[in-house]
């Protein structure tokens, strides 16, 4: 008789933790779950603890065969170092499943150690959740560029010969390589993409402030619902159309009594633009690395993927689900889930 195997995934990133329990019979049938709660870990890293304890206990995580560990909760500024905080999101993992045994993704060596190894070089653990989901997209995709757009940030994956192609390992290579790109459709500041928006036919300098998100952005445009705005609002306010307005009129020291409903539509359309060239310049930056001429398809990933497809369509690129079969919920927690399946494959060959 085939034994059933249970493997959970963590995605623990400054904004967000995400899990997943992939239940597998011997590499045939698999069934998953998940769960993603928002989570700001600058602000309480210290119940960072009960965060993952509730996560476990609605995946009953604690009858875990393993667990694979991925993070980008270390960059959070309540750590003074990354080495400080992959420490602390290793020692949470511990102290809450102290009874399974716990795996992390070494970004240099792109293998599962145990979690003890985190603790002896936490740099080659830093912000690995990019690679549990390119590694795993590209068992399923020969040549590609995998474009992961989440709350906060973008990921551009070359994916050649069906292995990872990516030329930066570290978040501050990445940047600078184009495969990292810090904007994201929930939780980016609009003034980072603009330093001016229009406003009656002439270029209006933005304001130096915390006034609104890209989600108030996306939100009066339609790409979203109020219920896919699960970042914290900028004024602590609801997540309503009239009251993204509000906050976006803000951005050029207005309010919706001084700007009428059509010029800010005409302000979200223009930012809208902004976080698209941002984007789709980093994704040319990697396209010419290619020494062929011929253009791989886009894989959409991430809460953003329809900024993917709107690039695609502007650049002539083909665009395709990353996952087979297509699975949108399953693209919500990626990292997660791609960390839980690439671990229950490697204690397969261990077997």
């Amino acid at each position: 008789m085939k034994a059933m195997r249970r493997v959970g995934g963590f995605d623990i990133g400054g904004a967000n933790v995400k899990a997943v329990r992939l239940d597998r019979l011997a590499g045939e049938a698999e069934t998953w779950r998940a769960v993603s709660l928002p989570f700001e870990v600058w602000r309480h890293p210290d119940r960072l603890e009960d965060v993952l304890a509730e996560a476990g206990q609605r995946l009953h995580l604690d009858a875990a065969d393993a667990l694979a560990l991925t993070m980008t909760a270390e960059l959070a500024d309540a750590f003074r170092t990354k080495r400080e905080g992959v420490t602390c999101v290793c020692r949470a993992v511990a102290r809450v499943f102290p009874e399974v045994s716990v795996r992390a993704l070494s970004v240099p060596g792109r293998d599962w150690l145990p979690l003890e190894r985190a603790f002896e070089a936490p740099l080659d653990f830093a912000a690995n959740n990019w690679l549990a989901s390119a590694l795993h997209v590209a068992a399923r995709h020969d040549d590609a560029l995998f474009v992961d757009i989440g709350s906060t940030t973008t990921d551009i994956i070359p994916i050649r010969g069906g292995r990872v192609a990516a030329r930066g390992l570290t978040d501050t290579q990445r940047l600078t390589h184009g495969e990292l790109v810090y904007t994201g459709i929930l939780r980016t500041n609009p003034n980072t993409l603009a330093a001016t928006v229009p406003v009656g036919g002439l270029p209006c300098r933005t304001a130096a402030e915390h006034f609104a998100t890209m989600a108030d952005v996306h939100l009066l445009l339609g790409h979203i619902t109020a219920a896919d705005y699960t970042s914290p609002t900028a004024d602590g306010r609801g997540t309503s159309p009239a009251e993204a307005a509000e906050r976006l009129a803000r951005l050029a020291c207005a309010d919706v009594e001084t700007l009428a409903p059509a010029a800010l539509q005409e302000m979200a359309a223009y930012l809208f633009e902004r976080q698209l060239a941002a984007i789709g310049e980093a994704l040319l930056q990697v396209l010419s690395t290619r020494e062929t001429p011929q253009r791989p398809p886009l894989l959409a990933a991430g809460s953003g993927a329809f900024l993917v497809r709107e690039l695609g369509r502007r650049l002539g690129l083909a665009v395709l689900d990353p996952l087979t079969p297509p699975d949108p919920a399953a693209l919500a927690v990626l990292p997660a889930l791609a960390a839980a399946s690439l671990l229950a494959d490697r204690l397969e060959r261990e077997a």
